[in-house]
């Protein structure tokens, strides 16, 4: 079984007329737990209301919780989510207890046995939080695949942070919008194609919402239409969805065209569903497999 670690903000979603757990790097370990990882989370929540939910949420999930802490100080995260067009946007609470999260002795022991580490730009906000995920990943094992969501959200933007983050990555997960705005930082639109041919061991996902989503390797660029979803779902973390799956048939050396239509797929599952961890049907899990 693969140990994979995500870093960073677990937290409520708050919709219009319903809340849901959420958080990048929560979403993406939910997921990887889903398809058969030793998936660890660490984060943070206030010693709340909010806070024992969340925790009693994971727990019922059979989510490892060992390292979610408790911040006496500061709130539980919530994000208020409104839709323009069916995209969600975000507002994100600050303070909030994820920005505060701190490398203790007993995952300290952990590090070394990392097949996988996730972890997300906007995670790296404060400067305690962005310490803690600096030094895992400055420690983790040679071998260990390290995987970038890179989730612009104004106005916590890092430029300096988030280019060197995509030096020390293995995989870069990135957005249509996002796509646009490091082609600007760089220079080129072909910045993603240069990136791979330049350091031939990397790879860089493009999700593109309706339009599928797309592989950037050194052997080449790879694509995926969007597959038809219910209109039941709302489209909340279906990024971190597909990049959970892709980070775990990375992990089984699937093939890198089947990697991609597998993640396609069972991210197109998540969309037809409620909030960032929804149920996972066996016959997805199944295909997956």
């Amino acid at each position: 079984m693969y140990k994979t670690l995500s870093i960073g903000e677990v937290l409520w979603d708050i919709f219009p007329d319903y809340k849901k757990p959420g958080g990048s790097p929560a979403n993406v370990a939910y997921h990887l737990h889903c398809l058969g990882a030793d998936s660890l989370l660490l984060s943070r929540v206030g010693d709340d209301n909010k806070g024992s939910e969340l925790l009693r949420f994971l727990k019922n999930k059979e989510i490892d919780i060992r390292y979610i802490q408790q911040d006496r100080v500061h709130p539980t995260g919530i994000v208020t989510v409104a839709f323009a067009e069916g995209e969600p946007t975000y507002t994100i609470q600050k303070p909030s207890a994820w920005d505060y999260i701190s490398l203790t002795d007993s995952l300290k022991m952990e590090i070394d046995s990392l097949d996988a580490i996730c972890f997300a730009s906007l995670s790296q906000r404060n400067n305690v939080s962005r310490n803690t995920i600096q030094k895992v990943l400055a420690a983790v094992p040679d071998t260990c695949l390290k995987v970038f969501d890179l989730n612009l959200r104004p106005p916590f933007i890092d430029k300096e942070l988030i280019l060197n983050l995509i030096k020390k990555s293995d995989i870069i997960k990135i957005n249509e919008h996002e796509y646009k705005t490091l082609a600007d930082w760089y220079g080129s639109k072909k910045f993603a194609k240069e990136i791979v041919e330049n350091n031939p061991t990397k790879t860089v996902l493009l999700t593109e919402g309706k339009n599928g989503s797309s592989m950037f390797i050194s052997e080449g660029f790879f694509h995926e239409d969007a597959l038809p979803v219910t209109e039941n779902g709302d489209f909340v973390g279906v990024g971190d969805a597909f990049l959970a799956c892709f980070t775990y048939l990375k992990l089984k050396d699937t093939p890198a065209p089947k990697i991609l239509a597998l993640s396609n797929q069972y991210a197109a599952f998540v969309a037809s569903q409620k909030g960032g961890m929804p149920e996972i049907s066996n016959s997805i899990l199944e295909q997956i497999q």
